[in-house]
Formats: C-alpha cells, sequence, structure tokens
C-alpha cells in the first residue's frame, strides 16, 4: 500500500531555544555573556517619544552573527536568519516574529549612529570582562598594522592638490612633555606646503599605499592581541598612507585607559623601530621588543661605544663625547641630540690615528644621533636576547595569525563601507567576532591556553618539562 502524508495543518507550541544543540557556538555565547548592557549604552541614541524601536541587543547580535559566521551580505544575513534556527533564536527572535529589513542596518549608519562611539564601547566592554574573567593579562602583548583594501573602483582614483601644515610628529604627549624639558628645546616651526594627495572620488577618507606586497586605495587597521588566548585588546583604523610607527603610542595608551589592561611586554615588527617609540613605550610602562633596522649610517659601525651610564659615546682613541643638547633641523622636522668633545679633547683629533675611522659628516667630535638615542640603544641590547626570540615568535603566531583568521573568516579581506568612520566599525565588528569565539573557547574548556607557557616549557625543558603539562592541560 502506498503511504501518501497528510498535509493536514497541525498546531503545535515548541521553545525554539531547545531545537538548537547546546555545543553550538551562539548558545555558548549567549550563555556566557549578557548582551543587556547595550542597553545603557543605547540610550542616549534614542527619543523617549514615538514609536517602540527594533531592540538594539537583537541588532547588535544579527550583525555580529554576519561576522561570527562570515556572512558578508546584510541583505544575506538577514535571509539567513529568518531560515536559520540558531540564528533567529541567538538574535531574539520567535517563529512568528518577522525578520527586520536589511535596510535597518544602513539606516541606523546613516542617521542613529552617525559618528557615534557606540561599538568602541560594547568592543571595550567585552574586553574588560575578558579582564575580569582572567582571560587577559596583559604580561606580553602584540601589536601590528594591516591594509585593508577600500571598497572602490581603480578608475575611480584621482590626485588632489592640498595645502598641507607639515610640523613635527606628535607621537605621545607626554613624550613631548617630556621633550620640553631637555637642553636646547625650541618650539617647533610649522609650514604649510602644497601637497598631492592620492585618493578616490568615492571615498574621500581612504588613503593609497604603494609597498612591495601592496597598493592600491585603502585603509590600515592598528590592533594589539594579549598573547595569553589571542584576545584583541584594542582596534583603531587610518588611511593606508599613515605610517605605523607614528600611531602606535596613542593606540597603546588608549586600550590601557578605556580597557584597564596593563600592558608589560610589547613585540613589534621592524616598522616601528623609531627613538621615539622605544621612548614612548618606556614612558607608558611597557617593556618593547621591536625588530631592528640595518641603518647604513648606524652610530655603532663606527667603532663608536655608547656608555649607557653617562649618556655619552666614546671614541677608539678613549675620549669621551658628551650630550649637550637638543638641535632642530627644520628640513627634517626632527630633533637631534648633539653630542661633542671637550675643547681640549677635540684638538688631539687632528693627530689621532682613528681619526678616518669615526669622522662623520660634521666632524670627528660632534655626533648629531636621535633625540631618544638612550632608549633606542636599550630596545638594540634587548634584540640580542632569548626574551626578544620568544616575543617575535609570539608575533607572527597571533599577530599575523589573528589578521589571517579576521581576513579569512570575519569579513575583514575588504572593506565593506566607505568613510573611515564606518570602516573603523567593520574593524571592530570582526574583531569582537574574533573575541567571542576565543572567549567561549577558553571559558568552555575552564582553562587558558597560554601560549607563552607553552613554549617556555617546551624550549626550555624540553619534552621531559613539556609533556606533563601538556597531559595536564588536556585533561
Amino acid at each position: 500500500m502506498m503511504g501518501k502524508k497528510d498535509n493536514q495543518m497541525q498546531l503545535m507550541v515548541m521553545d525554539i531555544e531547545s531545537l538548537v544543540p547546546e555545543n553550538h557556538l551562539l548558545k555558548k555565547i549567549n550563555q556566557k555573556i549578557d548582551f543587556d548592557f547595550i542597553y545603557e549604552k543605547a540610550v542616549p541614541y534614542y527619543s523617549k517619544m514615538g514609536r517602540p524601536s527594533i531592540d538594539p541587543v537583537c541588532q547588535l547580535k544579527m550583525l555580529l552573527t554576519g561576522y561570527i559566521y562570515g556572512i558578508k551580505s546584510e541583505r544575506r544575513l538577514t535571509e539567513d536568519i529568518s531560515l536559520n534556527i540558531a540564528y533567529r533564536w541567538f538574535c531574539g527572535f520567535d517563529f512568528m516574529d518577522k525578520i527586520p529589513d536589511h535596510s535597518l542596518f544602513s539606516q541606523n549608519r546613516r542617521r542613529r549612529f552617525t559618528d557615534s562611539n557606540i561599538f568602541i564601547e560594547i568592543f571595550n566592554h567585552i574586553v574588560r570582562e575578558c579582564v575580569e574573567k582572567g582571560i587577559v593579562s596583559g604580561e606580553s602583548v602584540v601589536s601590528d598594522g594591516s591594509f585593508i583594501p577600500a571598497n572602490v573602483s581603480g578608475s575611480s582614483l584621482i590626485k588632489l592638490n592640498q595645502e598641507v601644515e607639515q610640523s613635527t610628529v606628535n607621537y605621545l604627549e607626554a613624550l613631548d612633555e617630556e621633550l620640553r624639558h631637555q637642553p636646547g628645546y625650541k618650539e617647533p616651526t610649522s609650514t604649510v606646503k602644497e601637497k598631492t594627495i592620492v585618493t578616490s572620488a568615492t571615498d574621500l577618507d581612504c588613503g593609497y599605499i604603494s609597498h612591495e606586497t601592496k597598493k592600491g586605495l585603502g585603509y590600515l587597521t592598528e590592533m594589539t592581541v594579549d598573547t595569553q588566548n589571542g584576545i584583541v585588546l584594542g582596534v583603531d583604523c587610518y588611511p593606508a598612507n599613515q605610517r605605523e610607527s607614528n600611531i602606535i603610542l596613542n593606540h597603546l595608551d588608549k586600550i590601557q585607559i578605556e580597557t584597564g589592561v596593563t600592558i608589560k611586554k610589547l613585540a613589534l615588527d621592524a616598522g616601528y623601530d623609531v627613538g621615539a617609540v622605544h621612548r614612548g613605550l618606556e614612558i607608558l610602562g611597557i617593556e618593547g621588543y621591536v625588530s631592528c633596522i640595518d641603518f647604513s649610517y648606524d652610530i655603532l659601525r663606527r667603532n663608536l661605544k655608547y656608555m649607557q651610564e653617562t649618556d655619552c659615546f666614546e671614541c677608539p682613541a678613549g675620549k669621551s663625547l658628551k650630550f649637550i643638547k637638543l638641535t632642530y633641523k627644520k628640513s627634517t622636522q626632527n630633533y637631534y641630540r648633539l653630542y661633542r668633545m671637550s675643547a681640549s679633547d677635540r684638538k688631539s683629533c687632528i693627530t689621532c690615528e682613528h681619526r678616518k675611522q669615526c669622522t662623520f659628516a660634521y666632524s670627528a667630535s660632534r655626533i648629531c644621533a636621535s633625540a631618544y638615542y638612550p632608549a633606542f640603544y636599550r630596545n638594540r641590547q634587548r634584540y640580542e636576547g632569548l626574551k626578544y626570540k620568544e616575543m617575535k615568535r609570539l608575533r607572527g603566531i597571533w599577530a599575523e595569525g589573528a589578521f589571517a583568521v579576521l581576513k579569512r573568516e570575519h569579513n575583514l579581506a575588504r572593506a565593506k563601507k566607505r568613510g573611515l568612520h564606518r570602516v573603523h566599525e567593520e574593524c571592530l565588528l570582526s574583531a569582537l567576532a574574533l573575541n567571542l569565539k576565543r572567549m567561549v573557547k577558553v571559558l568552555d574548556k575552564g582553562k587558558t591556553n597560554d601560549i607563552a607557557t607553552v613554549i617556555n616549557l617546551f624550549f626550555q625543558n624540553g619534552l621531559q618539562g613539556f609533556i606533563p603539562w601538556f597531559s595536564m592541560w588536556c585533561a
């Protein structure tokens, strides 16, 4: 006998949560994070009059679902939420609820959340929760920048002539204040020059970059990652033509203020090997491990020995070049430390047999070094140690690894929106999605996966020290 399905309508009462498996990622996130804090942060953006809006927590969860699962289109996102039971439940919708139209996101960006900091506040709140739960320690962190191509066509590239005020780079306010108290300091002079800026006609905020491995219009996103469990501590976004060394200090200072994380050790690549960065890290209380650039005019190559205790250089003949004052060069708009011999020692340079070995552009008795050379030298000393090698290894794992995951799985391979503020929101939501996944993974195990501990045990004690720890951690 042939069977035939009865299509008679049935009335059922069902709990949508019961249909979502206990081990589903979204269910774990919902159990570990209470998103009700968003209501308080969203109050300033809603009127007390008029019709009720879509729940702001539902809106954020919808956006997070798209970034967690790499759904690039907001139109596709609303369709998937409508069809996927787990997505629908996580976002706070029941079977009978109508999913909001995809225009909800664009209208909120254009009207309600224009130039707002709500996504920064939400991101920082989650980071602070990670700190409270012991997932973030700040013991060792890594920072790096990455190029994000803009959502523009190559044919939209235009060149604009603008008058730009050129002045000394402001790395950090505390750094500038310290420099003002140095002998010989003079207020920097700014000049207005006409400069050709390359940008896009459809996105004037983006910048043009031309490197060996990357070229085009886009943005630079700077991120700092805690190496204990890979939690992203801070995200900033700039036009792609910005230098990473110019923005790193304010980036780190903001992280420590807004999240309460005390950063102790930091690893950076050679793009940050600038004297101001080294001294700025010391002012912030951070021990920096920065890869060194092989400078062609490095003072250390001229057979001059730097004496850190007395802040002076010693020539091969044993004469000292002492720090005299700061000098300011208008051509480079930078400060330099002037080291000079005493008048009596200067006379002996004429007949010195080592004169050809240590002659500089000015004379053998005068050196113009970086304004922050002592801090620059201290980083070079750390560069030779085993700790630097460990921090470099961590940077390769967590900084480069984080960007690889964000671009591959969390919608950061290319900007979807236009404008610096909106691209920054994309970077924040992408990093927030990664943080939630890693946070849930750690809390689900109940133990922290400290990669620094693994590396130390393996390289210091070999397999004898590593295997017992690994067995205990997996238990």
